[in-house]
């Protein structure tokens, strides 16, 4: 199973866009959460089974009232604390299996954690009872999406969508999944209305200009990105992409300034180097590489691959020159 934390650029967008809002529906707060640790995920895997009843204390042995578990279950949750919410929320359904808004709470932090198995069956059982539940569908599109089966994904959004039309959210992850099966005219079409629905989402407008930059509309990007990086100007997401618009239109100071936003100046140094390696112009690719180097002479290897790339080249035309 692909873990959280090495899911794909396109594809973690797509869930750092969705998963506040899911969450949102676990508790009166609105939390981040992240992916856990491999000690942590090693723990709850021996924790989590469909037969819990038997491992877990029940509720009353502990001396807590359930209202008090859940209370500290959504703390634990807020608190980014997988363990202690996942295993406070499966107590609470030992004594109450049919709490399928905390089967869904459940299905989600599994979901986050990529055990994706055990998420569709917390989801499968919600949409069970509950064949209307929106956040349910969007989940299970989004554990289809993790698993690549594209077919899947899209038809639990379209089903969101079919439910009530204004959902930016389903609309938007529509539109990654085909931007993730290879199909960006659609994608395209997606984000507009998701953009249209939502018009301040920065994601869907970096997530369109991924699109355009896929279609090679580049002026297309450069429009989209540059809205996105109007209303979040840090955003490292919009500013890469921006850059990468600007770089393919070979108007290489721009690209410069937002690459610099994106990362750091030895990285804003190797993406330009790139541009200038695939336009054969050895000599400035070198001299970005070196650049990139030597502010920070710990750069990844890549850096020196290509300035060792971009050296064998000019030495090549040099010699084909003479």
């Amino acid at each position: 199973m692909t873990p959280w934390s090495k899911v794909r650029l396109s594809v973690f967008l797509a869930f750092a866009l969705a998963l506040p809002f899911l969450l949102s529906q676990c508790s009166k707060k609105q939390g981040m959460v992240h992916g856990v640790t491999e000690k942590e995920s090693a723990k709850l895997q021996e924790v989590y089974s469909y037969d819990y009843t038997k491992k877990l204390p029940r509720p009353d042995q502990q001396g807590l009232s359930i209202d008090r578990i859940e209370v500290l279950a959504d703390i634990a949750l807020q608190n980014r604390d997988y363990e202690s919410s996942l295993i406070s929320y499966l107590q609470i359904l030992q004594a109450n299996p049919q709490r399928y808004d905390l089967r869904y709470k459940v299905g989600v932090i599994l979901l986050l954690m990529g055990k994706l198995e055990e998420a569709k069956k917390e989801l499968a059982t919600v949409l069970v009872a509950q064949p209307d539940n929106l956040k349910a569908h969007e989940a299970m599109g989004m554990v289809h999406l993790e698993e690549k089966k594209y077919p899947l994904a899209m038809s639990e959004f379209r089903q969101v969508l079919a439910l009530d039309p204004n959902q930016p959210k389903a609309q938007y992850l529509l539109g990654v999944t085909y931007l993730e099966a290879g199909q960006p005219e659609n994608a395209v079409n997606e984000f507009k209305k998701a953009a249209a629905l939502d018009p301040g989402q920065v994601a869907t407008l970096v997530s369109l200009g991924q699109a355009y930059l896929k279609m090679k509309k580049y002026q297309d990007a450069i429009s989209v990105l540059q809205k996105a990086q109007s209303l979040a100007p840090q955003d490292q997401k919009a500013n890469y992409h921006l850059g990468m618009a600007l770089a393919a239109q070979k108007r290489y100071p721009e690209a410069m300034q937002a690459f610099m936003k994106a990362g750091d100046e030895a990285q804003a140094y190797n993406n330009i180097g790139v541009y200038y390696f695939g336009e054969g112009r050895y000599e400035e690719a070198a001299k970005c590489f070196q650049k990139a180097l030597e502010l920070r002479p710990t750069f990844y290897e890549e850096a020196r691959n290509n300035l060792q790339k971009a050296l064998e080249k000019l030495h090549q035309s040099r010699k084909d020159d003479g």
